[in-house]
């Protein structure tokens, strides 16, 4: 008896890296969540009001037991605080509702449970345009939330159109993107923008670069003009970098080695260079996306393992005061201090492990320099007007006594190749 406890003990210890190491909040539990459009994983997730698409919600959950999740969903403003309006008037159906969707993780090291949500469905429509944000939380304890997901739905009320230009207003040397905007309020009237009015821009769906308009340059009969405006200005940056661990059998793009090292395998990529003064190569990437994806397996949701990735970038010393980040869609494109890479002198270079579900990656080295919220990647990647980018314009409006945001205009372009 006493053999078998300490062989009990021993797996337990062992098993450690992902699920036991995790922080007490159940919330860090939480791995590989997605929030996109169904059929569409290439665009951010936004869809029309009463349109076909919908909005895929995916996740995993690093336990061993079985565990029953529920949603609820909010209407919020522009700014992503909660608006001022009842459930009954943005939902048809009833809130609180459970996420049956569920498989178990199969012939993997790392144990998880994959759930998927799909919105609008069979037991709630959303009646009203705006923001959305998904609270996921455990059956057990409704208090305490696992999950955050947010999507937009729009109405086609007003036409938006961009143009991306690479000669602009602060400079000549090929290093940034300009945008102009025409919003066509002819079937739309907006008495006074610059009170009902917001505008709002975001470069590769990044949160730290978001920029918030309201008063137009110009009026051109029933068009609102945007034109050679300073906060339209954004750093051009480079392309993403790219990596895939599909197997552990092979190394996969600029995968160096795959060790098992008890109880999980460790994926090393290649050292990455600084390249901001590099000339600039095109390279079809994903805008920062990623695509889970095991070439040993049939359903890549629940039979992808979890693989400790090792990211390291050459460096003879720290880059700059401040600090540095790795982004992607794994992060939601956010400055995420768990994604906070350390600087090592010893190997004069930085560094950061992550456990990652299989598949093929993009991503992105920013620096947020000290006293700052809005990072850049001109120390690490460079600024190429080159670039290929996507930029995600959202029109809002509420009209003078209303209580919500209203998005009514919508738009999706990229620059580049």
């Amino acid at each position: 008896m006493t053999k078998k406890l300490i062989l009990i003990a021993c797996i337990l210890f062992q098993f450690s890296y992902i699920i036991v190491a995790q922080s007490q909040n159940s919330d860090e539990m939480v791995k590989t969540l997605t929030v996109r459009v169904k059929d569409n994983w290439q665009i951010p997730p936004v869809i029309e009001l009463n349109g076909t698409q919908s909005i895929e919600i995916k996740f995993d959950y690093m336990a061993l037991n079985l565990h029953y999740f529920y949603y609820s969903i909010k209407h919020c403003n522009s700014d992503w605080t909660p608006s001022d309006i009842s459930e009954s008037e943005y939902l048809d159906g009833f809130n609180n509702q459970p996420i049956e969707e569920r498989k178990t993780s199969f012939n993997t090291y790392s144990n998880y449970s994959n759930f998927r949500l799909e919105l609008p469905n069979d037991r709630l429509k959303l009646r009203l345009s705006g923001n959305y944000e998904v609270r996921i939380y455990d059956n057990g304890n409704s208090e305490q939330t696992i999950a955050t997901a947010r999507f937009s739905v729009y109405e086609r009320l007003i036409n938006v159109g961009a143009s991306i230009s690479t000669i602009t207003d602060i400079d000549y040397n090929q290093t940034h993107q300009q945008l102009d905007l025409q919003l066509d309020t002819r079937n739309y009237t907006i008495r006074t923008p610059q009170m009902e009015m917001k505008v709002l821009i975001n470069q590769n769906s990044r949160t730290d670069n978001e920029v918030r308009l309201n008063t137009p340059t110009f009026t051109q009969g029933t068009n609102l003009m945007f034109s050679h405006n300073r906060d339209l200005i954004f750093e051009a940056g480079n392309e993403f970098r790219r990596f895939e661990m599909v197997s552990y059998r092979y190394n996969g793009l600029n995968v160096e080695q795959i060790k098992h090292i008890n109880p999980y395998f460790h994926v090393f990529l290649y050292r990455d260079k600084l390249k901001p003064a590099s000339t600039y190569i095109y390279d079809q990437d994903q805008d920062g996306r990623f695509f889970i994806r095991n070439s040993e397996a049939q359903d890549f949701d629940n039979e992808s393992d979890y693989f400790v990735t090792h990211f390291s970038l050459a460096a003879n010393a720290p880059v700059g005061n401040g600090r540095l980040y790795l982004l992607g869609e794994f992060n939601r494109f956010s400055i995420d201090p768990a994604w906070e890479m350390t600087y090592d002198i010893g190997l004069r270079c930085y560094t950061k492990e992550m456990p990652m579900k299989q598949g093929a990656y993009n991503y992105q080295y920013i620096f947020v320099p000290n006293g700052r919220t809005k990072g850049t990647p001109a120390l690490t990647d460079g600024n190429f007007y080159e670039t290929e980018n996507e930029y995600t314009i959202r029109v809002y409006h509420r009209a003078l006594g209303s209580r919500y945001d209203r998005l009514v205009g919508y738009n999706f372009v990229k620059s580049g190749k």
